[in-house]
């Protein structure tokens, strides 16, 4: 298994971010999946070793985070860029951290995002910082990417450019993806987990997920369905049964957010 994470628990003094998230990665794209808020980017911050969970465990390529540092490689979501440094300056530290650092791969997402290497990173707008740090991680020879909304500040084009570059990088190596966008979740993941609240609310394998839920009338209710939400023209149920109509990933998204908001407030 590439990455485990075990009953993850983090809090920022008395706000808890993320609550008992476990899941799993073997390979390919996976993606935490969540609104604003919901404890994906603290997650992945657990994962990349940048903070120390309160609880739980983590174990990447079978070691601590710490143990394989240059193994990972993290697009992080603020941006966060050194002051003064340029494109060239980058490229020498990459260099130097990442043993697998691949250069001409590097030049070549540089020149096809015409990233301009004559001013400080600092300078660039926030599509160009996304895209010039995208290149950073791609390049450095990472097996594991930590991508927290990688589409960030990009204009419909560069987003369907980048996924297909992201689609390309999950063919060799693992990505875990930090989203909101459900359009471009569905065109990258492999298995995903929806995070709300700081907890893990479900996850799945994206075509078994497609292929367990179905929109049902009332009338075709049955004990052996799990009911998810009530949709316009339906209930969304969780079932083995062939009825109703296959549903959308959007609607699977949406009603186990709303589902665990309910919960939640139930909880509390």
């Amino acid at each position: 298994m590439t990455v485990e994470v075990k009953n993850l628990g983090k809090k920022f003094g008395s706000v808890v971010a993320i609550v008992d998230v476990s899941f799993e990665v073997e390979d390919g794209i996976f993606v935490l999946i969540g609104p604003n808020g919901a404890g994906k980017t603290t997650t992945l911050r657990c994962l990349s070793g940048e903070i120390a969970p309160d609880m739980g465990e983590i174990k990447v390529f079978g070691k601590k985070v710490e143990e394989v540092k240059e193994k990972i490689a993290v697009l992080r979501e603020d941006r966060r860029v050194f002051s003064n440094m340029k494109v060239k300056d980058y490229e020498e530290l990459y260099s130097l951290i990442y043993p697998k650092w691949n250069p001409i791969l590097f030049r070549r997402l540089v020149l096809h995002f015409n990233i301009p290497g004559d001013q400080p990173v600092e300078k660039f707008s926030a599509g160009m910082k996304t895209l010039f740090l995208l290149s950073l991680v791609i390049s450095s020879g990472a097996e594991l990417l930590l991508l927290d909304e990688p589409t960030q500040g990009l204009d419909p084009m560069k987003k369907e450019e980048v996924m297909k570059i992201l689609r390309e990088a999950g063919e060799e190596r693992v990505l875990i993806v930090a989203s909101h966008h459900l359009e471009e979740i569905e065109m990258l993941a492999d298995n995903f987990a929806i995070i709300n609240e700081g907890k893990v609310v479900y996850r799945d394998n994206l075509d078994n997920a497609k292929e367990k839920h179905r929109i049902i009338q009332a009338s075709e209710l049955t004990e052996e369905d799990e009911i998810i939400g009530v949709l316009e023209d339906g209930m969304l149920v969780k079932t083995e049964r062939d009825v109703g109509r296959y549903s959308r990933f959007r609607e699977i998204v949406l009603s186990y957010i709303e589902r665990s908001l309910k919960h939640f407030s139930i909880l509390d």
